[in-house]
C-alpha cells in the first residue's frame, strides 16, 4: 500500500473519495490551508512514512514549532470511538429531533471528521459545512467556542444545540448563554492521538466525565499530576518531522498514553487545568495560561488575545499580545473587573496582526520573545526609577504610586480593582508613605477605605499632618 497526500477539503469526504482511498491506500489527510506554505514543501519533498496495518490512514496536524506531526489511525479504531459515542445515552437524546447540522469546523481534523462527518452520517442526519448557516429549525452546530462567541456577543440568533471541542469553555461566554437560555451545549475532550475521552455540559459543569471504555491513571509531575489514558482508539503510531526526516514513536500495547493535560479527578468528574507546557506559577499560585485565554474569549473584548509566560529572573509573569482594536488601559480596566489578580498580565502589546506560523497557527515563540523584552525594557525602567526615586515630606502622593504602579492612577480609581495592586504593591505603597511622613501608619488605619485611591491617600495625609 503507498502513502497517497491528500488535502482534504469538503468536497472529498462528500464524495467519498476518502473510503475509495482507504480501501486501497493510506491516505494522509493534510489540512488545504497548508497548500502553498513551508509545510507543504517539506511533506511533496519527503519519503512520506507508511504503515503496514490495512485500512489505516494518517492525520497531519502540527504543534507550537510548526513542525509537522504524522498521527496514525486504524479504521477499526475509528470504528470503535463511533460505536462507543454513538452508544452514550446522553449523546443519543443530544441528536433526538435534530432535521439538520451544520458543521462549522474543518472536516480534516478528527474532531470535524468524527462528529461533522461520520456521526450525521452514521444516523442519516444531513450537514451543511459553511461558516454561514441555513435558516432552518431544529438545527444542531457542531463548532467552537470562538464561533459561538460571535453571535452570542451580537445577539444573534444561536441554535438549540451546540456541539464544541478543542479548548476549556470559556466561563463568562458559558455565563453569558446561561442567562440567554434556549440552548444546550455539549464539549468533547479530546485530542488528535487519545481520540474523544469525555464530555460535560460547560454550562453547569466544571469537570468531564470519561467514557466508559476509557481507562486512565496520573502520573505527579511537582504539584501537579498528568492524566495518561488507556482505551480501544487512542492511536499506537505517530511520526515527527526531525531534521528533514520522519521518526516514528510507537505506544507499547497495554500500556498508557500521557496526554500532556494536568488537572485531578474526583467522584464528579475530571477536572482540567491544562496543558503541561501551559502553565505557570505567578503570584504564587499555578496558573493555565490556556484558561486565561478562554476567560479573555467570553469577555466584551474585540480581537484575538495570546497569552504567554514571562520566565525572567524577578519571578514568572504572564504577557498578552493582541491586535484588538481597544485601547490598552481600557484592556487593563476590563480584565482587573473581570478575573481574578493572578490571571492579570503585567505586560500587553498591541498590535495590527498576530505572528503566525506557515501553518497558519499562532507563533507561541515570537510573541512569548516580544512580550519578554518589552517586560524587560518596562523592568528596567522602574529599577532606573526607584534607584533615583528619593522620598522626603515633599513627594507628592502622585508621584509615589507612579514609582510603584508605573503610571499615575486617575484620582478616584479602585487601587485594587482598577489598578491591580497586591499585597506586595501595598506593603511598598506603606513602606514609601511611612518616610513621606515621617511616622508609621497604625494597622488600623490601614484597613480603612482612605487607602483604597488616591484622593483617599492625600485626603488621609493631610488630616494625619493637620493632627500632628
Amino acid at each position: 500500500m503507498a502513502s497517497l497526500l491528500r488535502f482534504a477539503d469538503t468536497d472529498y469526504f462528500l464524495s467519498d473519495k476518502f473510503f475509495e482511498d482507504l480501501e486501497s491506500d493510506q491516505p494522509i489527510l493534510v489540512d488545504p490551508l497548508w497548500k502553498g506554505t513551508a509545510l507543504e514543501k517539506q511533506l511533496l519533498f519527503s519519503n512520506l512514512p507508511q504503515n503496514g496495518n490495512p485500512k489505516s490512514f494518517g492525520l497531519v496536524t502540527s504543534g507550537s514549532t510548526g513542525s509537522p506531526k504524522l498521527v496514525w489511525k486504524q479504521w477499526i479504531e475509528i470504528q470503535n470511538e463511533l460505536d462507543v459515542w454513538l452508544s452514550e445515552p446522553e449523546i443519543q437524546s443530544f441528536f433526538q429531533g435534530i432535521k439538520k447540522i451544520e458543521v462549522q469546523v474543518p472536516l480534516c481534523h478528527l474532531y470535524g471528521f468524527l462528529w461533522g462527518y461520520l456521526i450525521p452520517k452514521a444516523l442519516d442526519i444531513p450537514i451543511h459545512v459553511g461558516p454561514n448557516p441555513t435558516k432552518i429549525p431544529n438545527k444542531l452546530w457542531i463548532t467552537s467556542a470562538p464561533h459561538l462567541q460571535l453571535p452570542a456577543t451580537n445577539g444573534l440568533e444561536l441554535p438549540e444545540r451546540a456541539i464544541v471541542s478543542g479548548m476549556k469553555f470559556p466561563v463568562p461566554l458559558a455565563r453569558e448563554l446561561r442567562e440567554r437560555g434556549k440552548i444546550s451545549i455539549l464539549e468533547i475532550y479530546g485530542s488528535t492521538e487519545t481520540g474523544g475521552m469525555g464530555y460535560r455540559d460547560p454550562l453547569r459543569q466544571n469537570r468531564f466525565l470519561f467514557l466508559k471504555d476509557i481507562q486512565f491513571t496520573f502520573q505527579t509531575l511537582g504539584e501537579e499530576n498528568e492524566l495518561l489514558v488507556k482505551s480501544p482508539f487512542v492511536s499506537k503510531r505517530y511520526d515527527t518531522f526531525e531534521a528533514n526526516t520522519w521518526v516514528t514513536h510507537t505506544l507499547q500495547p497495554n500500556s498508557y498514553y500521557a496526554t500532556g493535560d494536568l488537572g485531578e479527578n474526583s467522584e464528579l468528574g475530571f477536572y482540567l487545568m491544562g496543558r503541561k507546557d501551559r502553565i505557570i506559577k505567578h503570584k504564587g499560585k499555578r496558573v493555565s495560561l490556556d484558561r486565561i485565554e478562554s476567560e479573555i474569549l467570553g469577555l466584551p473584548l474585540d480581537g484575538i488575545f495570546v497569552c504567554v509566560p514571562v520566565l525572567h529572573e524577578s519571578g514568572d509573569t504572564i504577557g498578552l499580545f493582541t491586535n484588538s482594536t481597544t485601547p490598552v488601559d481600557q484592556i487593563y480596566h476590563t480584565l482587573r473587573n473581570e478575573l481574578p489578580s493572578s490571571h492579570i498580565p503585567r505586560v500587553i502589546i498591541r498590535q495590527n496582526s498576530i505572528p503566525k506560523l506557515p501553518n497558519g497557527k499562532i507563533d507561541y515563540q515570537i510573541i512569548t520573545k516580544l512580550c519578554l523584552d518589552e517586560f524587560s525594557r518596562l523592568k528596567s525602567m522602574e529599577d532606573k526609577g526607584k534607584e533615583f526615586f528619593e522620598i522626603n515630606s515633599e513627594t507628592t502622593v502622585s508621584a509615589i504610586l507612579k514609582s510603584i504602579l508605573g503610571y499615575v492612577p486617575k484620582s478616584d480609581q479602585h487601587l485594587i480593582y482598577d489598578c491591580g495592586m497586591d499585597s506586595i504593591l501595598f506593603t511598598e505603597l506603606f513602606l514609601k508613605l511611612e518616610k513621606k511622613i515621617g511616622a508609621k501608619i497604625p494597622e488600623e488605619d490601614k484597613q480603612t477605605s482612605f487607602f483604597v485611591s488616591l484622593s483617599g491617600i492625600e485626603g488621609y495625609l493631610n488630616e494625619k499632618i493637620y493632627l500632628q
